[in-house]
């Protein structure tokens, strides 16, 4: 299976007709001058003009310049695909940055009480391969799946509405994201975790879940805030400054319990409360220990080898041998 990683470096090859076309336009003028000159057998003999060892280096340094550009793409062989048993679980971890996150209903607010609730995750599931998604209006991907954990905790802990040029909250997104960035990985050792307040302005979530856990990933749904809510504070506003309505009237955010149920339901997930976290860690290490046994669980991958570096080599020689080539001199 041959791939190129780094494709889109083949438009550097245009470089190489642009070459000709100045070449050839040169040629053009220089022999309109000798003809002025008069002495046309010395057009001939030029250097500069078309000589044969001149076209010569021109097409070297051509050759030297398609190698360059097709090294730049980096071609890899594949193996044949093998399949490997999963003994770990695959988690994408998706944080609700949208402006309602920042109502301090959980002190100091929902959005750090979230990410401290990350930092206790990643301490506890340091063998996992976890990625992370900000969303609020739409998604990002912060981190692909990886075991570098700081980085996950680094990515969440900067995470915030400022990040964010979409507000809103569009949980589908999210959903459709993590799913995207699972790849074309088979079983069912990989977990979405929503960590919400559920005001979800789209619409579509329960609809991405099941499409989601027809592909074999559960949703765990997070709810932050308490019942009770409170107000939003105003984007870029300080002290006692929140969101009010046409009326003037204080907008109040409450978590949408019930749709973080329904979208855990359609996940085939489960809802775990945010205050019982030690409980929800043990009910998270059951699951996980579960889906590792299960034989279903395999992944299909393919190993890929680079051979940038004997194009590079061979670009090298083809160099020298330009740089040694003489131009012819006149007698």
């Amino acid at each position: 299976m041959f791939r190129l990683e780094s494709g889109y470096y083949l438009v550097l090859l245009t470089v190489i007709p642009l070459l000709y076309l100045l070449y050839v336009n040169y040629k053009q003028k220089q022999e309109v001058l000798w003809q002025k000159l008069g002495t046309p057998d010395t057009l001939k003999r030029s250097i500069l003009n078309g000589g044969s060892l001149f076209k010569r280096k021109l097409i070297l340094f051509n050759i030297v310049l398609f190698l360059s550009v097709l090294a730049l793409t980096n071609p890899q062989f594949g193996k044949k695909k093998e399949k490997v048993k999963s003994q770990n679980v695959d988690v994408m971890l998706a944080l609700d940055v949208s402006q309602s996150m920042l109502c301090s209903d959980i002190k100091p607010d929902r959005l750090a009480r979230a990410q401290v609730w990350i930092k206790q995750f990643l301490d506890r599931f340091k063998s996992e391969r976890i990625g992370f998604i900000s969303f609020a209006g739409s998604a990002y991907l912060n981190a692909p799946l990886t075991t570098d954990l700081a980085t996950i905790q680094l990515m969440s802990s900067m995470a915030g509405p400022k990040n964010i040029g979409t507000q809103g909250t569009a949980i589908s997104a999210a959903i459709d994201l993590a799913v995207k960035s699972f790849g074309d990985e088979q079983g069912f050792h990989r977990i979405i975790i929503l960590l919400t307040d559920g005001e979800d302005h789209e619409g579509e979530a329960i609809e991405s879940a099941k499409k989601a856990a027809q592909k074999g990933i559960s949703i765990i749904t997070i709810p932050i805030g308490t019942t009770q809510g409170g107000p939003i504070p105003a984007f870029g506003g300080t002290g006692e400054n929140y969101r009010t309505d046409e009326s003037g009237q204080l907008i109040i955010t409450k978590p949408n319990r019930k749709l973080l149920e329904e979208i855990a339901t359609a996940g085939q997930g489960e809802l775990l409360e945010l205050e019982n976290s030690e409980q929800g860690f043990d009910r998270l290490k059951n699951r996980f220990a579960q889906l590792a046994k299960k034989e279903v669980t395999y992944q299909s991958f393919s190993s890929y080898q680079s051979y940038f570096q004997y194009i590079l080599f061979l670009a090298l020689a083809v160099l020298i041998i330009e740089t040694l080539t003489n131009r012819r001199k006149d007698v």
